[in-house]
């Protein structure tokens, strides 16, 4: 991501395996430190029928950016296919907030099944170069990007 917005900084408080309401509680931690854009890749790791409380999760996160930040959140894929209802929560909140905005990672990795790793959940050096590119234009077009 920092080779496609060359002058920002970035500070990451990434962990592999992250459930959503551990990166919430990470989120609310941060408080008013939060940067300008925050950005959000979760909902992998969260159990299958878990989509009421992911989509109260997201909520969640909507409320502690606020809506003087952006808050960019890739769109959910586990084992090669989109967790439609993780996607659809995460689509009324982008529909809801105009500071949301959505990096649609389920649609590029249904275009082009070449941009997972074998594993079918994380990406491949490909994959995650063009969800950079994706991500760094969701967040040009944040309000103020």
């Amino acid at each position: 991501l920092g080779d496609e917005l060359p002058g920002w900084r970035l500070d990451a408080h990434n962990r592999v395996g992250r459930a959503t309401q551990e990166g919430i509680d990470e989120l609310r931690s941060l408080g008013r430190g939060l940067a300008p854009v925050v950005i959000v890749s979760l909902g992998t790791n969260d159990a299958e029928g878990s989509e009421p409380a992911f989509r109260e999760l997201v909520n969640e996160a909507v409320a502690i950016v606020g809506p003087r930040r952006c808050l960019v959140w890739a769109t959910v894929v586990r084992d090669g296919t989109p967790r439609t209802g993780f996607n659809q929560a995460l689509d009324d909140a982008r529909s809801a907030h105009r500071n949301v905005r959505l990096v649609d990672w389920a649609a590029m990795v249904g275009d082009d099944g070449e941009l997972l790793a074998g594993d079918l959940v994380h990406g491949t050096p490909e994959g995650y170069a063009q969800r950079a590119e994706e991500t760094a234009r969701a967040i040009r077009d944040c309000p103020g990007g």
